[in-house]
């Protein structure tokens, strides 16, 4: 079997890219042949898999950037791919076998007043989930499905389950919890769509009842200016970036992820993987799934969330989840059964 893998940044740089650098690593060590189209390669990998780098496209406006990418890679696969080879793409591109949808849908449901950048975005979501050479559409998450299926109804017969991705091995032992002194965490590089005001919010609400409970943040620079006053940095830890996700998990209790609407929310598998309990909101992909998590509405009220997070602290942090986590080698098998279409 030979596959072709489309994405523009090939690389342990994000959770839609660790996602595709994953799953080429695991089909190759399976005898897949494949081969990678992207701008760059962020992260080396072994010598099984070939990666051609098409060059950087305009970083703005972003639907040009895509118009730019897609049509570099169809101009690559005209001249240079062969017809065995199925293209699976994580791209907005139109000559695709293959798509996998790692993102909520565009301005769904619809707000705001029209714009040409809102016309674009749209324009190229359609192309990419009407592609006349498309088979299947894959979506990471049941919460995606869904939307996929009321947006565009059409792709009824070609829309794939859901194909989470997996949870990489993290060597980490979890913390033994100090009830006085709970630690609760968050992680996450574009804090603000994830909810960190809100943590912030939430944390202020439980040193009410847990005066010493403190916040462990990462995944953002630590300069960020959040919304802290001086006296409450002094209960706060700052990790900034973090290249080991062992630095953030070993120092926590709890993962609070209020996302206004998140895909999937890698940090909540890593987290149930390692027996830590997650507070996340209804909104997050994640949550649809087994994962043994306490799922509060986004818009639910501070002492709302404030309550499920005192009664995981309260109950010591313990969780009762004894399913498996899935693996990356899981998320393979997946894709080859779904390639033999």
């Amino acid at each position: 079997m030979e596959v072709i893998q489309v994405v523009k940044r090939f690389g342990l740089c994000g959770g839609m890219e660790e996602y595709v650098f994953r799953l080429t690593e695991e089909l190759s060590k399976m005898g897949v042949k494949v081969r990678v189209l992207c701008e760059s390669q962020l992260t080396s990998t072994h010598s099984g898999i070939t990666v051609i780098e098409l060059g950087e496209s305009v970083k703005k406006p972003r639907w040009f950037a895509h118009i730019q990418f897609s049509n570099k890679v169809s101009m690559w696969v005209k001249h240079h791919a062969e017809k065995r080879e199925i293209i699976h793409s994580h791209e907005r591109i139109s000559c695709h076998h293959v798509t996998t949808i790692h993102s909520t849908l565009f301005n769904f449901p619809k707000m705001g007043l029209p714009s040409l950048r809102k016309y674009m975005n749209e324009f190229l979501e359609k192309r990419e989930m009407s592609s006349s050479r498309l088979k299947k559409i894959v979506p990471v998450s049941q919460l995606i499905a869904n939307e996929i299926t009321l947006k565009f109804p059409f792709t009824k017969n070609i829309l794939h389950e859901s194909i989470p991705p997996g949870v990489s091995q993290i060597n980490v032992s979890k913390k033994k919890l100090d009830i006085d002194v709970p630690v609760i965490g968050f992680i996450g590089k574009e804090w603000k769509r994830k909810g960190l005001p809100k943590v912030i919010q939430i944390w202020r609400e439980v040193t009410k009842q847990y005066p010493s409970a403190k916040l462990c943040l990462a995944g953002f620079p630590a300069t960020d200016e959040i919304g802290l006053n001086s006296e409450e940095t002094q209960n706060v830890e700052l990790l900034g970036f973090v290249p080991k996700k062992e630095d953030f998990y070993s120092k926590i209790d709890l993962l609070l992820h209020p996302a206004k609407k998140e895909a999937f929310g890698m940090v909540i598998a890593e987290a149930c993987s390692l027996g830590i309990p997650v507070v996340c909101s209804s909104e997050c992909g994640a949550s649809f799934g087994k994962l043994e998590v306490r799922s509060v509405k986004y818009s639910e009220s501070i002492n709302f969330w404030a309550k499920e997070v005192l009664e995981c602290i309260n109950h010591k942090c313990e969780v009762s989840f004894t399913g498996l986590i899935p693996s990356w080698v899981d998320s393979a098998r997946s894709y080859l059964t779904l390639y033999k279409f």
